[in-house]
C-alpha cells in the first residue's frame, strides 16, 4: 500500500469511527435527554455525588466532550454553579475511559466484521420504527456498528505498514524515552486530539498502532496524556461567547487535565508506567510481537483509567482550588451602562444534540424576559407615584428594557425554530410551541407597559390630577396584575397544570376590577369629583392593565399546556 492509498484508507476509517461515535453519542443523548437534564439539574453541592454523576453520564453517552459541553451549558444557564461543575468534570474524565476498554476488548480481541456489519443492519432497520425510543436506540446500534467498522478499516491499513521500512524507521524516531521526548509525544497527542476533537478516536488510532507493533507501550502512555489535554478543546469552544461562569467551567476541565499530566510526568518513567504494567496481566514490552499485541490494548485502557481515577482522587479535596484558579483565569468583565441586558444570557452556545437541554435554555431566557417585564411594570408604578422625581430617569430605563424585550423575542424565537428542526418528541414540540407563544406575549406585555408609561407622562405634562380613590384603585388592579406576572415567572421552568386555578382567579379578578373601577369612575364624573381629561387617562390605564393580565394569562395557559396552538 503506497502513501496516498494508506492516507485515504486511514482517513476513511477515522471518518467512519468519528461518524459512528457522533451517531451513537447523539442518539444516546436523545434517548436519555430528559433523564440527563433532570440528573444534572438536581446535582447537589456534594462533590462525591457530582463525581459519580459525571462518571455515570459519560459512561452512558460515551463522550466526555458531550458531558462537558452539556455541563458548560448548565453552568451558563445558572442551573449549577462552578463548584458543583468541578466534581462532574472529574467524573466525566473517568467515564470516558470506558470507551477505551470497549475498544480494547471488542476491537482487538474478536473479528470486528462479525458484529459491526450486523449492528449496522439491525440499527438501520430499527430506525424505521414509528416508536421514537426504538428509533433512537436503533441509531445507537447503527452508530456502534459504524464506529467499529471504521476501527476495522484503520486497523487493516495499519497492519500493512509493518512491511514498510520507511514507516518503521519514522515511527521508531517517535519514542518517549526521555523527559524531552516524552513532552514531544504528549504534544503530538494533544494536537491530534484537538484537530480530531475526540480523545476516543485518537485512543483508537493509538491502539491500532500499538497492537500492530509500530509504537511501544511507553510512547502510547505519553500519547494518552496528550489526548487528555487535547480533549478539553471541545468544552473550550462551547464556552466561547458564554457567561463568565461557563467559561470558568471549561477552564476547570483544562486545569484538571494539565495539572494531572504535570504531576504524572514527574513519576512517569520510573513509577507510573511500571505500576500500570504490574497492575495488568501480560507483558507489553515482550520481545515476542504476538505476546505484546495480545495485551498492549488492555494496558493502554488501564493506563487511561488509572490516570484519571488517581487524578480525580487527588483533586477531589481541592475542588475549591480548581474553581479559584479558573476564576483568576477568567475574571468578571462588567460592561458599562448595563449593556449586558441586550444580549442573550443563557442561550450563548451553539445548539447541543440534546433538545431537552436546548429547550431548557430557551425556558430560562423566556423567564428572564418575564422578569424584565416585571421590572418594567414596577418602574411604571414608581413613576405613577412620584412622576416629578422619577419621570426622566425611569422613562429612559423603561424604553431601554422594552428594546431588550423586543430583541429577546426575536432571538429566542429564531433559536426555538432551529431547535424544532431537530428530531424532537411530541412533548418537546408542545414545549417549543408554548415558548414561542410565551415570548410573543411577553413582548406584548412590554408594549403595554410602555403604553402605561406614555399615559402617565401625558397625565404629568397636562397637569392632570387623580382623586385619592382613583389612585388607590390603580394600585389595586396593578397589584393583581403583578401577582399574575410573578406567578408565571415562578412557574415557567416546566409544564405545570397546577398553575391554572391561581391564574384563573387572578385573571378573573383583573377583569372584574376593570369593570368595577370603570363604573366607579363614571360615578365620580357624575358627582363632579373628576374631570373628563383625567378620566380618559384613567380608563386607558385600566385597559392596559387588563391587556397585560390577558397576555400573562395566555402564558399561564401555555405553562399548563392548555394553549399550544
Amino acid at each position: 500500500m503506497n502513501g496516498i492509498s494508506f492516507a485515504i484508507t486511514v482517513s476513511g476509517g477515522l471518518g467512519l469511527f468519528l461518524f459512528g461515535m457522533k451517531i451513537m453519542s447523539e442518539a444516546l443523548q436523545k434517548a436519555t435527554g430528559e433523564g440527563l437534564r433532570n440528573v444534572l439539574g438536581k446535582v447537589t453541592k456534594n462533590r462525591f455525588i457530582g463525581l459519580l454523576t459525571g462518571l455515570g453520564i459519560t459512561s452512558i453517552i460515551q463522550s466526555s466532550s458531550a458531558t462537558t459541553v452539556m455541563l458548560v451549558s448548565f453552568v451558563n444557564a445558572g442551573l449549577i454553579d462552578l463548584s458543583q461543575s468541578v466534581g462532574i468534570i472529574l467524573g466525566a474524565n473517568i467515564g470516558t475511559t470506558v470507551t477505551g476498554w470497549i475498544v480494547a476488548f471488542l476491537g482487538f480481541k474478536v473479528k470486528i466484521s462479525s458484529f459491526a456489519l450486523p449492528a449496522i443492519a439491525l440499527g438501520f432497520f430499527l430506525r424505521f420504527f414509528k416508536n421514537k425510543k426504538i428509533e433512537d436506540w436503533g441509531e445507537v446500534v447503527l452508530g456502534f456498528g459504524v464506529l467499529f467498522l471504521g476501527l476495522d478499516v484503520m486497523n487493516s491499513a495499519v497492519k500493512d505498514l509493518r512491511e514498510s521500512a520507511v514507516v518503521l524507521n519514522y515511527m521508531s524516531a517517535i519514542k518517549a524515552t526521555s523527559f524531552s521526548s516524552t513532552l514531544l509525544v504528549i504534544g503530538i497527542g494533544t494536537v491530534v486530539t484537538m484537530i480530531v476533537q475526540s480523545s476516543s478516536a485518537t485512543m483508537a488510532m493509538t491502539m491500532s498502532l500499538a497492537v500492530n507493533g509500530l509504537i511501544d507501550f511507553t510512547t502510547c502512555c505519553a500519547l494518552i496524556l496528550g489526548e487528555n489535554i487535547g480533549t478539553t478543546i471541545t468544552a473550550y469552544l462551547a464556552s466561547l461567547g458564554a457567561t463568565t461562569a461557563a467559561r470558568r467551567a471549561a477552564r476547570v476541565h483544562f486545569l484538571f487535565n494539565i495539572f494531572g499530566v504535570a504531576w504524572v510526568l514527574t513519576v512517569f518513567h520510573w513509577a507510573f508506567v511500571p505500576f500500570v504494567d504490574w497492575l495488568v496481566p501480560g507483558d507489553p514490552f515482550s520481545a515476542v510481537a504476538s505476546e505484546r499485541s495480545a495485551v498492549i490494548a488492555d494496558h493502554m485502557a488501564a493506563f487511561h483509567t488509572v490516570f484519571n481515577v488517581i487524578n480525580a482522587l487527588i483533586f477531589l479535596p481541592f475542588v475549591g482550588f480548581l474553581a479559584n484558579a479558573a476564576t483568576r483565569l477568567v475574571p468578571e468583565k462588567k460592561k458599562p451602562g448595563g449593556s449586558d441586558e441586550f444580549h442573550l444570557k443563557y442561550i450563548a452556545s451553539p445548539l447541543l444534540t440534546t433538545p431537552a437541554i436546548n429547550i431548557n435554555q430557551a425556558r430560562l431566557e423566556t423567564r428572564r424576559m418575564v422578569g424584565i417585564t416585571i421590572e418594567m411594570f414596577d418602574m411604571v408604578m414608581e413613576v405613577f407615584d412620584k412622576p416629578e422625581d422619577k419621570l426622566g430617569e425611569k422613562v429612559e430605563s423603561i424604553q431601554r428594557k422594552e428594546g431588550v424585550i423586543d430583541l429577546l423575542e426575536k432571538e429566542i424565537s429564531e433559536y426555538l425554530v432551529n431547535v424544532s428542526l431537530d428530531s424532537i418528541t411530541q412533548e418537546q414540540s408542545y414545549e417549543i410551541s408554548m415558548l414561542l407563544h410565551a415570548v410573543n406575549d411577553c413582548e406584548r406585555i412590554g408594549d403595554h407597559c410602555e403604553n402605561l408609561m406614555k399615559l402617565i407622562r401625558r397625565k404629568y405634562d397636562m397637569k392632570l390630577q387623580f382623586s385619592e380613590s382613583a389612585c388607590k384603585e390603580i394600585h389595586e388592579i396593578a397589584e393583581k396584575v403583578r401577582e399574575l406576572l410573578r406567578l408565571i415567572y415562578d412557574s415557567l421552568m416546566r409544564p405545570n397544570a397546577g398553575i391554572m386555578p391561581a391564574a384563573e382567579v387572578l385573571e378573573n379578578r383583573i377583569n372584574e376590577l376593570r369593570k368595577e373601577l370603570k363604573k366607579r369612575h363614571i360615578e365620580r364624573l357624575n358627582e363632579g369629583s373628576c374631570d373628563i381629561h383625567s378620566g380618559l387617562v384613567f380608563i386607558d390605564m385600566l385597559t392596559s392593565f387588563e391587556k397585560i393580565g390577558d397576555h400573562a394569562f395566555n402564558v399561564a395557559e401555555g405553562i399548563a399546556l392548555k394553549k399550544i396552538t
